[in-house]
């Protein structure tokens, strides 16, 4: 895949001390055609692990230029409530933009909450996205900025968690979709990972964006 972005979208605000990459803008647009190819569903979106709500609004900026409904609600999971600002400005941006009053929330909690059976957003998704952390705490050196540190490694949760909430937070005939960095060098096979845990979810391998896989969690 490509590294320049074709499908230009609109200038986000973001922290500068640490900013996102394409492979945001990637997903976005490949899950994009997903949903248009298989007439994927898409009432309630989560954007897992979200930041500045990249991901999200590139999502619905795509379904929006392309005729395409938006959704009901959607909402923007990220544990660091610095990002708060920075959301509430993109949101205006899109909203401005697209002359769309677009349903989106912040929620600044830990996603280990949707890993809960009784959690109040059970079932409640069909559609999840996200490009979480790629690391786990002993894979590299870590920075002296903690926010960094939990952008780039599992540090306020796990992958299992991670999964977990993906199996309580999807609806029955819902689709996730993930990028997950390849961590052999570190001796993790990811799929195998996935597999052990034993959730009953399916993991499909849809290839590279760039150079991290891009995934498909279904019930």
């Amino acid at each position: 895949m490509s590294s320049i972005n074709l499908h230009f979208t609109f200038n986000y605000v973001q922290p500068d001390e640490y900013r996102f990459s394409h492979d945001s803008v990637f997903l976005a647009r490949e899950v994009f055609k997903k949903i248009k190819k298989f007439h994927l569903p898409y009432t309630q979106i989560l954007d897992l692990c979200s930041g500045c709500g990249i991901v999200g609004l590139d999502l619905l900026f795509h379904l929006n230029s392309n005729g395409m409904q938006l959704p009901k609600k959607t909402d923007f999971l990220e544990i660091q409530n610095i990002y708060k600002p920075f959301f509430d400005k993109n949101v205006e941006t899109f909203n401005g933009i697209t002359k769309q009053s677009v349903s989106a929330q912040f929620l600044n909690i830990n996603y280990e909450m949707l890993a809960q059976p009784e959690s109040i957003y059970a079932s409640s998704y069909d559609l999840i996205i996200s490009n979480p952390p790629y690391f786990r705490k002993d894979q590299g050196v870590l920075s002296k900025s903690e926010f960094k540190n939990r952008c780039r490694f599992f540090i306020d949760s796990d992958f299992k968690n991670l999964i977990a909430a993906f199996k309580v937070s999807l609806s029955e005939s819902g689709n996730a979709f993930i990028l997950l960095k390849s961590l052999t060098e570190h001796g993790i096979d990811i799929e195998k990972e996935f597999a052990d845990l034993d959730t009953g979810l399916k993991l499909i391998n849809l290839g590279l964006i760039r150079d991290t896989g891009f995934y498909q969690i279904k019930k």
